[in-house]
């Protein structure tokens, strides 16, 4: 071998060797600024959480200063789904409005639970259930309610900033609220009672015969005529218990459950009664946790338990409980109901090398050797596929069509990094990577497979129709379409106008480049302008408002770098390149309607558009009727 042919190598080999070395330290320093963060992250959602737990243990105890010490100088509260006002308020405000209504009961007991916590910056938002129990003169009135949180960092504190509540269900009677009232008018207000340690054990040990699993233990807690009721119980569970061998019945299926419980007691004027907060720790037998969180009213007598209304979440148990599912494949009804016939399937299919999940919803009386039309259904930015594309593909499916949601590349439960990202680019090779995998299904009709895009995935389907001529039909309802004109036209109201959005989105492109940390901005902000939907007093609601699409699963943040691509993107002109016939449903009072106007007017094919004005944006979103009478043009349009 010739010595240069050697020499070159042992140089290439060199280099190769100290490429792999250099990228194999990238990987490390990534993966270990990954971990820091991820740690730091739930340092500070823990610290979240407490404020919110302490603002209303603080309230059940009436300690009225650690309350306000929970909150910034203003918030802005809105209970007018339980009877009260909204508005911005001082702390001193919100406790005084407090203190003439809640020490007039014996109890108060808040149960908050199923947290979901979304930090950027000095921001955050938090999502979370509760069940809230009133007690007065043996009676009790309780709300299960759906908190909107939203947080501010002060001097290394987080403090709560907006609390918004939504009433889910309510139970017991509705009058005590006014007799409260009146007993602080009165200044009839009782001091707690002290607790009966003996008292507690008797209902103590129920909950420990339920972790020992003993049956036998498990109906000697309660005496022979014990009564079970559950209030917020769905319809296909039981509401009410009658005698122990009702009780026996019932506590039989659950004593193979792995099961722990946390519980704490609270008085009541009344001697054998105690309130019980407790949350379970719960593997069933099919190996799947259950974990649900519970207020508890036990009536004693002569130490065993004569009457247990119990109160826990519904949502929680449908998702979790053996037997039991949802009524709808979404979290609105406006989704298909689950006895509809239609079958949902948990998929995986890859795009550029990260795996994406998604649903597919088979029609009812699925036939395996027969094919049928399908759909790729996409949602609005920063959506998940659990929010409407779930929810328009399932009722799809009722009318015989296989239809397929998906995560977008770094959104939801898809891989991806870095998360959060609203680049065109990526969604369009994501509806591509989806269209190859319903090519490959057996049971897709190839020549009838449409595109469906909501809001402002309506750009993405546009641009991946174009280049895609196995999309033979395109349907966009409430379609978000912009060019740069449209987009600079709406954000240069922000701080910092479009050319200021732009060098951030630039500068944090960089800092991910070099430290493997993206910056995010809040995605739904009714307080925070500089989050990338901020319009005040419940514009962007469907977002924050766990009642409508706001949960675990969505992650309310922006990566800052997608400023570029999103105020950049041409949804608009793309019109003119589409040959397939164009279906469009929208509204007047919908996301800039002169975009859909100027778009349709490009395409030279087949096309149609329906308005549907009596419905704004988020109704079209989610609300039942809004998205049925779009959904009924789309399927006569495709039938």
């Amino acid at each position: 071998m010739k010595a240069w042919i050697l020499a070159g190598m042992i140089i290439g080999l060199s280099a190769c060797t100290n490429g792999n070395q250099k990228n194999k330290n990238q990987n490390e320093k990534a993966m270990n600024t990954t971990e820091t963060i991820q740690k730091e992250m739930a340092t500070e959602k823990a610290s979240i959480q407490t404020v919110a737990e302490l603002l209303f243990s603080a309230t059940d105890q009436r300690n009225w200063e650690t309350v306000k010490s929970t909150m910034t100088d203003s918030v802005y509260v809105d209970y007018t789904s339980l009877g009260g006002d909204a508005g911005f308020k001082t702390p001193e405000t919100i406790v005084n409005g407090w203190r003439q209504l809640l020490p007039g009961f014996d109890r108060t007991v808040h149960q908050i639970h199923n947290f979901a916590i979304w930090i950027a910056g000095n921001r955050a938002t938090a999502t979370f259930d509760g069940i809230a129990t009133h007690y007065l003169d043996n009676r009790d009135w309780t709300v299960f309610v759906g908190y909107d949180t939203e947080y501010i960092k002060e001097n290394g504190a987080w403090k709560l900033a907006r609390i918004d509540a939504s009433l889910y269900d309510q139970a017991g009677d509705t009058s005590l609220p006014q007799l409260a009232l009146k007993r602080v008018q009165d200044g009839n207000i009782n001091a707690f009672a002290k607790t009966d340690s003996q008292k507690t054990a008797a209902i103590q040990n129920f909950f420990e015969a339920l972790e020992a699993r003993k049956l036998e233990n498990v109906l000697s807690s309660f005496t022979t005529d014990a009564k079970q009721i559950m209030p917020l119980a769905p319809g296909n569970f039981p509401k009410q218990l009658e005698g122990t061998n009702a009780i026996k019945n019932q506590y039989t299926g659950v004593m193979g459950y792995q099961q722990s419980y946390e519980t704490a007691y609270f008085t009541t004027q009344n001697p054998d009664v105690y309130i019980a907060k407790y949350q379970g720790t719960i593997t069933t037998n099919e190996g799947k946790p259950y974990n649900n969180s519970y207020i508890g009213i036990f009536t004693l007598k002569d130490h065993k338990i004569e009457n247990f209304v119990e109160y826990f979440n519904p949502n929680v148990l449908l998702n979790g409980w053996p037997g039991l599912k949802p009524a709808h494949y979404s979290v609105h009804k406006a989704g298909a109901a689950t006895d509809s016939g239609v079958t949902l399937k948990e998929i995986t299919f890859n795009s550029n090398g990260a795996n994406l999940k998604g649903h597919l919803f088979l029609p009812p009386n699925f036939d395996a050797t027969q094919k049928y039309p399908a759909a790729i259904v996409t949602g609005s930015w920063t959506s998940i596929k659990e929010q409407m594309p779930d929810e328009y593909a399932s009722v799809l499916a009722q009318d015989g069509f296989i239809t397929m949601t998906f995560d977008f590349t770094g959104f939801g439960e898809s891989e991806g990094q870095p998360r959060q990202v609203e680049d065109y680019r990526l969604k369009i090779a994501d509806i591509r990577a989806a269209v190859d995998y319903l090519e490959t299904h057996p049971n897709i009709d190839t020549d009838e497979l449409s595109a469906l895009g909501v809001c402002a995935s309506s750009g993405y389907m546009a641009h991946a129709t174009a280049q895609d001529t196995r999309i033979k039909k395109l349907v966009l309802v409430a379609p978000w379409l912009h060019n740069p004109a449209i987009a600079k036209s709406i954000y240069d109201m922000r701080p910092g106008g479009t050319e200021g959005l732009l060098e951030a989105s630039k500068q944090a492109k960089r800092k991910y480049a070099e430290t493997g940390t993206m910056e995010y901005v809040l995605a739904a902000s009714e307080l925070d302008p500089l989050s990338a939907m901020y319009v005040p007093q419940g514009a962007f609601d469907y977002y924050l408002n766990p009642a409508k699409a706001a949960g675990p699963k969505y992650d309310n943040r922006f990566a800052v770098s997608s400023w570029e691509p999103w105020l950049t993107f041409d949804g608009i002109s793309i019109g003119k390149d589409i040959a397939q016939p164009v279906f469009i449903v929208h509204s007047e009072s919908g996301a800039v309607p002169q975009g859909t106007k100027e778009f349709y007017e490009l395409i030279k094919g087949k096309k149609d558009i329906k308005w549907l004005n009596e419905y704004n944006q988020q109704q079209l979103y989610f609300e039942e009727d809004a998205v049925q009478a779009a959904m009924t043009e789309v399927v006569n349009y495709l039938q």
